[in-house]
């Protein structure tokens, strides 16, 4: 008795829609928040567009090898390998072996054989086994939790099967075989964001969701509810239920309840555009130079508008960017005092401190530039800075940040945070030292400077030896 023939009722958003109809990319990510699809449409992407997508052979069969990628078994076990077989329920899966076989009438004459190959990256043999197949495509799902290695591993496997032997020398090939990814919002660190938006690798699509892409699939109110759940976590809110790129958190944030980007974010440029007293934050000690530029206003708004992030500069050529910039976009009539690390002061191999190399720079564009000590005490500098983005002045936060400042307001959001210890759930009473470290310092220095934070010492601990009586 034939089986009763099966209707597939795909409904997807206008993002996903386009993704589909994308032949020609090598690589093409569908990213997006919780709740818009991306699973279903990179199952139905692989088995129903890019089987369609070969030469059938002289039997009238279409056949096509696909590998099923995520990071760890449960995952694929229990996400992607359901929701495949959801959508076809009609294959043969084999679970020991991880693999589906779909045989299907295309209804045009031809038909489709169909060999889906699932593996996780967990499994040092199945690592193996994916980087070794004869594939058509491959699909990464999750593609944050997965290695750059593995993508480009499986861009060398795709495209040899079926295999140009198969049919005499000619391309089996109607479109250019594809790795597609699908994803949550990673930081902006991944190399997703690097290689689809920062500087954008030439054959790679990015196609972005809205949280509106699968609303008419979705129960009411599911991303209202998803807000509150996330009220705490700002960095999953923003990459996971929002749906854009996030920042990484390390640790325990510096801030955690104090900094609120709806309230302490400005909605527009806040570049002072008469003269002004410009202060300048320094972290000049190091390799990785920090410089932000703030005012404050006649109501006493701290006002932070110009962030320079440096790798690997040395401090002269950081203060030379400092410079020209600033000859560039601020008025002429600009003053300024500038606050640093007091350890820049402290003199190299060379007999020069940070500080001599900043003012002999300065001064070959005709400036003086002397730094004031701030205050090194770290829960000083912190203290400094949550009391400004705590307090209200006239109904407005006390501190503002420019949104262009991006490596500030990520270093609020959890870019800068307290390293944990060996995963023991305690965490360093300082931050770790990284890209984020590096600007927050520099408006710490300021912090402890403007609003008049004095440094106390700790009186010293006497250490009393025991009174001995008696003989011993």
């Amino acid at each position: 008795m034939a089986a009763e023939p099966y209707t597939l009722k795909y409904n997807c958003g206008p993002v996903s829609l386009k993704f589909h109809q994308d032949k020609t990319s090598r690589v093409k990510l569908l990213i997006g928040p919780f709740g818009t699809g991306k699973t279903s449409s990179g199952a139905y992407d692989q088995i129903m567009c890019q089987s369609k997508r070969v030469r059938a052979d002289k039997k009238g069969v279409k056949r096509s090898r696909f590998a099923v990628v995520r990071n760890t078994y449960p995952q694929l076990r229990d996400t992607t390998i359901k929701t495949v077989l959801e959508w076809f329920p009609f294959g043969e899966y084999k679970e020991t072996a991880k693999e589906l076989f779909i045989t299907f009438n295309d209804g045009d004459g031809q038909s489709r054989e169909i060999e889906v190959i699932f593996r996780a990256l967990d499994d040092a043999k199945d690592v193996r086994n994916l980087l070794s197949l004869e594939l058509t495509g491959a699909w990464v799902d999750e593609t944050r939790e997965v290695k750059l290695e593995i993508i480009k591993g499986l861009l060398g496997r795709i495209g040899r099967f079926p295999s140009v032997r198969d049919f005499a020398g000619q391309n089996p090939f109607l479109s250019p075989p594809q790795v597609i990814l699908t994803s949550n919002y990673p930081s902006t660190e991944h190399y997703l964001y690097k290689n689809f938006v920062e500087n954008r690798i030439d054959g790679y699509a990015i196609y972005e969701q809205p949280q509106s892409e699968n609303i008419h699939n979705l129960r009411p109110g599911y991303y209202n509810d998803l807000e509150k759940d996330y009220a705490d976590r700002p960095d999953l809110l923003k990459t996971l239920v929002r749906g854009t790129w996030g920042v990484m958190v390390r640790g325990k944030l510096v801030y955690p309840t104090e900094f609120q980007r709806a309230r302490h974010v400005a909605k527009q440029s806040l570049i002072p555009t008469g003269k002004t007293v410009i202060i300048a934050g320094w972290d000049n000690t190091g390799l990785s130079p920090a410089i932000n530029l703030s005012y404050v206003s006649d109501l006493g708004q701290w006002r932070i508008f110009k962030e320079f992030c440096f790798e690997d500069t040395g401090i002269s050529d950081a203060t030379e960017a400092f410079i020209i910039w600033t000859n560039l976009n601020l008025h002429a009539e600009c003053t300024y005092r500038h606050i640093g690390d007091p350890a820049g002061k402290n003199r190299d191999s060379t007999k020069k401190s940070p500080a001599e190399y900043i003012a002999e720079k300065a001064k070959d564009y005709g400036q003086a530039i002397n730094i004031e000590d701030g205050v090194q005490t770290f829960k000083i500098r912190r203290e400094a800075v949550a009391t400004r983005l705590t307090k209200t002045i006239n109904g407005e936060p006390a501190l503002l940040i420019d949104p262009t400042c991006t490596r500030i307001i990520d270093g609020f959001e959890g870019g800068y945070a307290y390293p944990e210890i060996a995963n023991s759930g305690v965490f360093r009473d300082e931050p770790i030292k990284n890209e984020y470290s590096h600007i927050h310092d520099s408006i710490q220095y300021v912090a402890t400077r403007l609003f008049r934070i004095a440094e106390t010492k700790e009186p010293p601990i006497v250490w009393q030896s025991p009174i001995w009586r008696g003989s011993r």
